[in-house]
């Protein structure tokens, strides 16, 4: 089995943005995720909601749910010809935020809650990780205040990690302070992952974070990548690790 390669963090964080095409924009989104979507009113009114992002028919148009809360300001604000702002988080590649700009072509309300948007003629595509992500099959919990919530480690790298939980509760907002508590099978060593909250998706009633580590956190990633190995999908504990006597 393969094991990791050495992580090195790089000291200063830099983020890559550049202006691509709608067309590919469209397939870092995922179906089925949460979008934070912008809509300003011809008088500079604003309205931010999250809707969830259903498709794209491979032509012209995207397809995103109404929210279900605030009616009365869904009503007011999701009017056809509103302009209005998308931000999409992707776990594709390195991971990436989706930013466009559109407008509303169509609202309807029966048989079903549907907004229309027009595919745009560009949108910016921002590299939130400057390091490779490695792909992980490790279990981990987070401690609350009067329970462990077992937790999914998916992917890790030299500043940080991703995990994710089949639940809609609790949710962390950006910059929550939190620690993944990981231990070692057959082992008593325990590598605490500490950091804050970065990004946050749901998708079909799953939770996924994204994590930057703190300094102590670090120091626990580049103990623990040295435990893993690659089965041929994913990085696991190594098996065959034998404690130091």
């Amino acid at each position: 089995m393969q094991s990791l390669p050495e992580l090195k963090a790089k000291k200063y964080k830099t983020v890559r943005e550049e202006t691509v095409i709608g067309l590919r924009a469209v397939a870092f989104m995922k179906h089925g995720t949460t979008t934070q979507v912008q809509i300003k009113t011809p008088v500079g009114q604003t309205y931010r909601c999250e809707c969830t992002f259903i498709g794209f028919d491979g032509e012209k148009r995207l397809f995103f749910s109404l929210p279900t809360e605030n009616l009365n300001q869904v009503n007011q604000f999701f009017i056809e010809g509103y302009r209005l702002a998308v931000d999409a988080v992707s776990d594709e590649g390195e991971g990436a935020k989706v930013r466009f700009a559109s407008k509303i072509s169509t609202v309807l309300k029966t048989p079903i809650n549907l907004v229309m948007v027009e595919l745009p003629q560009q949108a910016k595509l921002i590299q939130q990780r400057k390091d490779n992500r490695y792909e992980l099959n490790v279990k981990g919990e987070i401690p609350l205040d009067h329970r462990r919530l077992p937790v999914n480690l998916t992917d890790i790298s030299a500043g940080g990690c991703g995990f994710s939980f089949d639940a809609i509760a609790p949710v962390f907002e950006k910059h929550h302070q939190m620690a993944i508590q990981i231990q070692a099978p057959n082992s008593d060593e325990c590598f605490i992952l500490s950091g804050q909250i970065e990004n946050r998706q749901q998708k079909w009633g799953m939770q996924r974070y994204g994590v930057s580590f703190d300094r102590s956190g670090l120091k626990h990633c580049e103990a623990l990548i040295k435990r893993l190995v690659y089965d041929g999908s994913y990085y696991i504990f190594n098996p065959h690790v034998e404690e130091k006597e």
